[in-house]
């Protein structure tokens, strides 16, 4: 065989085997397990986060992946955010089916992240009627307001807050100020749960809630040894990519998503669910 033969079967076996990594990263989401101390009325919960969906084709048809969900027995399921895509409204249409399936698992907090606002700044009909047909599921859509469920025997507030797109920053890094939370009325802070889907201004949302959902950043794309998230969508190191964070008596729990979209590609970073077993936090 010639040399230029072997060289383009080599080329085309490193493509096929390239599409096969990606189709289970993509495809074949991993389980994260986090335990969380959190003051006594938010304790005894098991709650089962998802965020950055997508229109992920690859878990929105896949029941295997509901059956793996409906196994975890949650208490209840909270959407960080960027559930749908701001492009165009035939990929989106895959999310309905899927968020349905959850609503048969446990009840659903469904948090607006940037492509959910960006599509109701641009599409605003789209943007209506989807949220429209979330809502006539029995999901919860709080958008800079507080929901609250009985779950455990406890009474839990759920807060969702939507950001302008101007704090979720690229070269300029612009801080988030008091004022771009006041909208969000907290009276019992000791019993909220916070979905804030730009993990970066952690600093601010620690002082809103004791516990903290967010996403955003897709566990790094691209994941290293030591450095860890190599890349965030803003094109810059993110300093927060995945895992569990503590700041004060707040602690925010970061997806790697469980889709992609700007970027499709994932390297030692599988698409994933978080479960968040919260424990009473342990006296000093």
């Amino acid at each position: 065989m010639k040399s230029s033969s072997l060289f383009f079967l080599g080329m085309a076996g490193l493509a096929l085997g390239a599409t096969i990594y990606q189709l289970v990263e993509h495809g074949v989401p991993v389980k994260r397990e986090y335990d969380v101390d959190v003051p006594e009325n938010l304790s005894g919960l098991r709650i089962l986060m998802l965020s950055d969906l997508h229109c992920n084709p690859l878990i929105c048809k896949n029941d295997r992946v509901i059956k793996q969900l409906k196994e975890e027995t949650p208490d209840v399921i909270l959407l960080a955010g960027d559930m749908i895509s701001k492009y165009g409204k035939k990929e989106n249409l895959r999310v309905p089916g899927f968020l349905k399936k959850l609503t048969e698992i446990a009840p659903v907090i469904y948090g607006m992240g940037n492509h959910e606002e960006r599509l109701r700044t641009y599409f605003p009909e789209q943007f209506e009627e989807y949220r429209k047909t979330v809502e006539d599921m029995g999901i919860s859509f709080p958008d800079n307001e507080t929901v609250s469920l009985v779950l455990q025997g406890k009474n839990i507030e759920f807060a969702g807050l939507t950001l302008n797109h101007a704090y979720y920053f690229k070269k300029k890094r612009q801080e988030l100020p008091a004022k771009a939370t006041e909208e969000l009325l907290i009276e019992t802070p000791e019993n909220t749960i916070l979905l804030a889907h730009f993990p970066d201004h952690f600093p601010a949302y620690a002082k809103l809630a004791p516990l903290v959902v967010s996403g955003h950043n897709h566990g790094g794309i691209i994941r290293l040894p030591i450095v860890g998230g190599f890349i965030s969508p803003q094109l810059y190191l993110p300093p927060y990519t995945r895992g569990c964070y503590r700041l004060g008596n707040s602690t925010m729990v970061v997806s790697a998503g469980i889709g992609s979209h700007s970027l499709p590609a994932r390297l030692f970073n599988r698409v994933e669910y978080c479960i968040i077993n919260t424990k009473t936090r342990k006296s000093l």
